[in-house]
């Protein structure tokens, strides 16, 4: 078991650290990681009660993993066709994935102050994650590379720390987590400027007329 809980730590750091500096690039990998992590918490919270899909690890609940595997399979595979359909799904998954921050703090409200039932704080919690996952579509739609490269640099991030095991609350961990992510954001952002550059030296050459017509089949 212990050895299972290391190798898929190494797994995950191995992960958070592509996406983290690359995953602007690979939207299929970026999509099959996003998928995975997102789809192996929601199972996680929702049904083995427990915080995090790491979890599902240790509990050994090998039918939800299976699950969380499957879906990422599929991920991976609609970012290598449908590229521009992959980049809507990474931008809902990862906002429904963020919105689990505040599920915990919905359902405490929910049951223990406005004293619902936990059916409705789920039903709630289901909302919030749905609303998270609009914002996040919402937000690939209207900035589509800068919202790559925040998503990829908080799934990565939060990748890499989970992988190593770092405690929330440390202060370590905070400086930690603010060092990744100020560095996969430079390392991003300064290619994906690069790239602007070099398109705007480098424009494609608009096709003439002449080349227009000829490749016309005229029937004569």
């Amino acid at each position: 078991m212990i050895l299972l809980s290391f190798i898929g730590s190494i797994i995950g750091i191995g992960f958070g650290f592509y996406i983290l500096f690359a995953g602007r690039h690979a939207i299929w990998a970026t999509l099959g990681i996003v998928a995975l992590s997102a789809a192996a918490n929601l199972l996680a919270v929702f049904v083995a009660k427990g915080s995090t899909g790491k979890d599902l690890l240790e509990m050994q609940q090998w039918g939800l993993l299976g699950i969380a595997l499957a879906i990422g399979a599929l991920g991976i595979v609609l970012g290598k066709y449908k590229e521009d359909l992959a980049i809507l799904f990474i931008g809902f998954i990862a906002g429904a994935d963020a919105a689990l921050w505040f599920y915990d703090v919905t359902a405490h409200l929910m049951t223990n102050v406005a004293h619902r039932s936990e059916t409705t704080a789920n039903i709630t919690g289901i909302i919030v994650i749905i609303v998270g996952g609009l914002l996040g579509l919402w937000l690939v739609r209207t900035v589509q590379d800068e919202a790559l490269i925040l998503i990829t640099m908080l799934v990565g991030t939060q990748l890499i720390l989970d992988g190593f095991g770092f405690s929330p609350t440390s202060s370590w961990t905070a400086i930690i987590m603010i060092t990744l992510a100020l560095a996969g954001v430079l390392v991003q952002y300064a290619i994906y400027l690069r790239e602007i550059k070099s398109d705007q030296l480098h424009p494609e050459p608009h096709p003439s007329s002449l080349a227009y017509f000829q490749d016309l089949e005229l029937d004569l």
